[in-house]
């Protein structure tokens, strides 16, 4: 696709360095309606048609006429300036493409208020708008949408009617409702990272996925595994810095050339799909001069033969479009074991045993796990990473204070060895079951580190993996990563 047909949205685009404005009494409507009309545009133009045929004056009111019209009163202006300014492609043009990949596109007036879910909640009459109506059977369902709370000016996506509970009331679970804009932006980063992209509909997927309309997404990106090696980078920048003082003089400070972390032998010996995000990962991220990544957690090992050993799911049976979890940092401590018999194994079919005879394992080396995924099915995340632990989390124990949580706030299930630092709702959009990306692990224990939560010796951090059931305790907020896609 030619960029250059797009409109330039990078300066409205909420980082961390450009965040959502506070010092609005409602939307932030222009930026908003921005960030919206780039993906109408980007939908558009990846089916081949002209950017000019678009034009700024087919609105929601435009469109729906007398109908949205009576609508105005029981709107906040800021929402109604963006309903006025956000474009809808051409009603008498093709058959539009859905707005986004877990968004059809801006409700129409009959399904504007989601008046049911505000009752059952005891939210205020009008106060849920349900902005966005979602793809109905591609992971959405009637009930779902984005939607913005007119009293609050905070938006979340729910995939349907289950999420509720998760997010509903916002008073309940405010840390969960953003900007609309910072939504948007979440929807553009996974664009400009390649992990959703856009193409005729009639083009097949990569992976021969299901698209919705020229929306595809991507078991992973390059540009994951880049900013995945980044993150990376930061962790062992700020181990480093506390390692390197504590060796002997006498030992050798600068490394020309740094080794990544495993080479192309090790990697082919152990049976590790190329390509893949684990894969790339490993041969791209440099070995640093430690061997602790994290309490308890070890670097791969170098010999080919040991890593091999690590691996109980890259040389089982599987499908043509099965990537296998990878043990990518092992347990210090040898004997460690993780008992997915305990708990639901959370890696996909071709890695869960179905039978007594299956030849999968129930229990595997304790560790930091790539994720596994099916490469034609969608909402997947090679780019994410599963923590088996050698024991299981408490949850919830009837203790306000205590009890390992995820990033929604919901406890973790009791037992589960596999849970902690993961998703569960997400208000950007998603599968409940997808996990969290490495990279937000990484950089997560970097924060620890650099916090002085993490102690750091001449090994790298300290601590064994015990330290894990901290999460149970009232610093289980150090255990948690905050929302995100």
């Amino acid at each position: 696709m030619d960029a250059s047909q797009l409109p330039n949205v990078n300066h409205l685009l909420v980082t961390a360095d450009n965040p959502a404005r506070a010092d609005l009494l409602g939307m932030d409507f222009a930026r908003c309606a921005a960030l919206h009309n780039y993906l109408v545009h980007y939908a558009w133009v990846s089916e081949g048609r002209a950017p000019a045929d678009l034009h700024g004056n087919n609105t929601f009111f435009t469109t729906h006429g007398a109908a949205a019209e009576a609508l105005r009163p029981r709107l906040h202006p800021s929402l109604v300036a963006f309903l006025d300014t956000a474009i809808l492609p051409p009603a008498d043009g093709p058959e539009p493409a859905p707005f986004f990949f877990w968004a059809n596109g801006l409700s129409e007036p009959d399904h504007l208020f989601a008046n049911e879910a505000a009752d059952l909640f005891d939210e205020p009459a009008d106060s849920l708008v349900c902005l966005y109506f979602p793809n109905i059977g591609q992971g959405g369902e009637f009930g779902g949408g984005l939607f913005y709370h007119q009293g609050h000016h905070r938006a979340a996506v729910f995939m349907h009617m289950d999420d509720y509970d998760y997010a509903l009331s916002i008073e309940a679970h405010s840390l969960l409702w953003y900007p609309l804009e910072t939504v948007l932006s979440n929807w553009i980063e996974l664009v400009h990272l390649g992990k959703i992209t856009a193409s005729p509909r009639d083009t097949p997927a990569l992976f021969g996925s299901e698209k919705i309309g020229p929306w595809e997404w991507r078991p992973y990106s390059e540009a994951q595994v880049a900013a995945c090696v980044c993150a990376w980078d930061r962790l062992c920048d700020v181990i480093e810095a506390r390692v390197l003082p504590l060796l002997p003089t006498s030992a050798p400070t600068n490394v020309a050339e740094p080794e990544p972390l495993l080479a192309p032998s090790a990697l082919d010996a152990a049976s590790v799909p190329n390509p893949s995000f684990a894969c790339a990962f490993l041969s791209g991220a440099r070995r640093p001069r430690f061997c602790c990544i994290a309490p308890g957690l070890l670097l791969p090992p170098t010999d080919a033969m040991e890593f091999a050993t690590l691996q109980s799911f890259t040389r089982l049976p599987r499908d043509p479009q099965a990537t296998p979890p990878v043990c990518l940092f092992p347990a210090a401590e040898g004997g460690l074991e993780a008992d997915l018999a305990r708990s639901s194994n959370p890696f996909c079919n071709n890695f869960r045993a179905t039978s007594p005879s299956s030849p999968v394992p129930s229990r595997v080396p304790a560790g930091v796990y790539s994720e596994s995924v099916e490469r034609d099915a969608f909402d997947n995340a090679e780019e994410g990473f599963r923590l088996l632990l050698p024991y299981g989390l408490e949850g919830d124990v009837g203790d306000a204070s205590r009890g390992a949580q995820k990033s929604d706030g919901s406890f973790v299930g009791t037992g589960t060895v596999d849970e902690l630092f993961q998703h569960g709702y997400k208000p950007f959009g998603g599968d409940y079951y997808r996990p969290q990306r490495l990279e937000r692990l990484l950089d997560h224990w970097r924060k620890l580190v650099d916090k002085g939560i993490w102690s750091v010796g001449p090994r790298g951090v300290e601590g064994t993996m015990d330290t894990f059931r901290q999460a149970d305790t009232a610093h289980r907020r150090d255990y948690t990563i905050s929302p995100t896609w």
